[in-house]
């Protein structure tokens, strides 16, 4: 495939550069990260294959490719996978990481505006992968769970004793934190994810705290579904709503605070409403954009899952999670909340309860996912259950 190296400080609009032209910039920038050389071989047999892939269907720059190419690539991954000679579900998905990860540093160099391979969308279409669901997905342990969540409860609380109803950010995080802890919920599933305008995030008008329920768009087959709240999520998600207090069942229940993204949401209003520049320059520099939202009952849009995973970053370092070397990039992942419910669980109150609160369509998918849990650790428990009844 021809490569026609395109420097997008240039002046290039980024969309319209080739896919194949930050391909050589790409495997040399691994090179000097001292990537392995078999990395550097194997990523570039399969971006080159992926490229070949992306030709064949008439798609040539970034600004074509969108998020339903890269889940038909998912889908043409996962159709390989079947037969005797088809690929392992491993190697699928690690022909996808290498898409992913070229695409991400193209945008990040702005050889491209966005990342689509990076949506639940597409990675939804990939071959289930036991293995890796069981060696290389984090896990929130017990202790991660609370030192998380007592860092967050304590900067909320702090937060409330100084500026009340203004607290916005820090009830907002503690809730956020709280629901990914306790609730057994997707990241996915109460986020916004860009690519996919299905997903913007849940609304207030999806929760029922009076009975302690929120409505959330499943994976899978794509349906909406019900999530119980343990009184942990209810209770951060009720003080987060008494400080809140959102205008309308619209807005996003985990709104961006992103200053800049409030601002045009605010512009774009009250310019409908008739307001000129200068009219709004001057509200703008009376009050904050998020309070000028409240007033006029603007929907924002919510945190993206780039925007909670930055924010999970900074609340990992800020709390000083034992266990995960921030130092290296480590956080408290979104999905790692959702197995640690789980394994809480199965191992206090059994697999089908864990199914239950996980939406799993199965018992067995519930088991092979925690299938680390140990026969060892079963069999105390037994031994705890048959002790107790017995007596």
């Amino acid at each position: 495939m021809p490569s026609t190296q395109n420097d997008p400080s240039d002046g290039t609009n980024p969309g319209e550069t080739r896919l194949d032209s930050a391909l050589d910039d790409y495997l040399l920038a691994k090179s000097k990260a001292n990537e392995t050389g078999n990395y550097r071989r194997n990523a570039e047999r399969v971006l080159t294959e992926f490229l070949d892939w992306a030709e064949k269907r008439d798609i040539e720059t970034f600004d074509a490719l969108d998020v339903a190419d890269l889940e038909a690539y998912a889908l043409t991954l996962n159709r390989r996978t079947t037969g005797d000679e088809g690929i392992a579900a491993t190697s699928a998905r690690k022909y996808y990481d290498y898409v992913r990860a070229y695409l991400a540093w193209c945008a990040s160099r702005e050889y491209a505006t966005e990342n689509p391979a990076a949506t639940d969308r597409a990675e939804e279409a990939l071959p289930n992968d036991d293995e890796r669901d069981e060696h290389h997905q984090q896990l929130w342990s017990s202790e991660q769970r609370q030192v998380i969540m007592r860092y967050v409860e304590q900067r909320a609380h702090d937060a409330v004793d100084e500026q009340a109803h203004d607290a916005i950010k820090e009830t907002r995080d503690r809730a956020f934190v709280a629901t990914i802890a306790y609730a057994g919920v997707r990241g996915g599933e109460i986020v916004r994810d860009p690519n996919d305008d299905r997903r913007e995030g849940v609304r207030w008008s999806d929760l029922d705290l009076e009975n302690t329920t929120m409505t959330v768009l499943g994976k899978g087959d794509q349906a909406y579904e019900t999530v119980g709240l343990p009184r942990q999520a209810l209770s951060a998600l009720e003080r987060y709503h008494s400080t809140m207090e959102p205008p309308n069942e619209h807005w996003p229940v985990f709104p961006t605070l992103h200053a800049p993204t409030l601002s045009t949401v605010v512009r774009e209003g009250l310019r409908e409403d008739g307001l000129s520049s200068e009219e709004i320059d001057m509200r703008l520099d009376e009050q904050a954009a998020l309070n000028v939202l409240r007033e006029h009952g603007f929907v924002p849009p919510a945190i993206t899952t780039d925007g909670a995973r930055r924010l999970m970053r900074a609340l990992s370092v800020n709390a000083d999670v034992p266990e995960i070397d921030t130092e290296s990039g480590e956080y408290l992942e979104l999905h790692g909340g959702r197995r640690g419910a789980g394994d809480t669980l199965v191992r206090e109150v059994g697999w089908e309860q864990a199914q239950r609160l996980l939406r799993h369509k199965s018992p067995e998918t519930t088991m092979n996912a925690y299938s680390h849990i140990s026969a060892g650790e079963i069999a105390e428990d037994a031994t705890d259950a048959f002790n107790q009844t017995d007596r």
